[in-house]
């Protein structure tokens, strides 16, 4: 009787065990079939593509900015802001490239080198904007010995287009000619940051 027994209950464990699977099998199913469907609030995420130049409004200043002392020996700081004049969301993400146009000398423009900051992207639903600095060392008029560019124009092209936006240089002025600079004191920081 004890063989008997024995088979029944293993046999009977079987049955069990493979019920147990069953019904686990049957509620993950559920589970995950309940997660994709439902009262249909769940969208899935459209792709953000980045803004093109011809999306954007560029500007000088920005919220809180001000003018750049020109004839200050110190660093001083240069705001630009990019609006969103789109009907869509976009990202920006990187550095602008900025080549100011030398008065001075025609032929000889300054492209700003990158700063060593580590770029963020920035979301721009329609009508908002963002902002990016140049940091610049300007000449005090009368200073002599300096290698440097009176600003006309300054073209700056948004991370990664090749179109550009053309802009008058409102501040007057000059600044020093950093182009050969190792660490230049003169150069443009990433859309979004500092």
């Amino acid at each position: 009787m004890t063989t008997k027994f024995s088979r029944l209950v293993r046999g009977s464990a079987t049955v069990l065990a493979v019920a147990a699977v069953g019904v686990g099998a049957t509620a993950a199913t559920a589970s995950a079939a309940g997660s994709g469907t439902g009262t249909g609030t769940a969208k899935a995420k459209k792709s953000v593509s980045r803004c093109h130049t011809g999306e954007l409004t560029a500007g000088w200043g920005s919220e809180g900015g001000g003018r750049p002392d020109m004839d200050s020996v110190e660093q001083q700081t240069v705001t630009m802001s990019l609006k969103n004049s789109s009907k869509r969301t976009c990202t920006l993400h990187g550095f602008p490239g900025v080549s100011m146009e030398n008065t001075l000398d025609a032929k000889h423009p300054m492209d700003l080198r990158r700063s060593a900051s580590k770029p963020v992207t920035v979301t721009l639903k329609p009508g908002t904007h963002t902002s990016f600095t140049m940091r610049i060392l300007p000449v005090p008029k009368g200073q002599t010995g300096v290698k440097k560019v009176a600003p006309g124009r300054v073209l700056v092209t948004p991370p990664d287009e090749k179109a550009h936006f053309t802009l008058k240089w409102p501040y007057g002025g000059a600044i020093q000619d950093q182009s050969g600079a190792t660490h230049p004191g003169t150069f443009v920081n990433p859309i979004g940051v500092g």
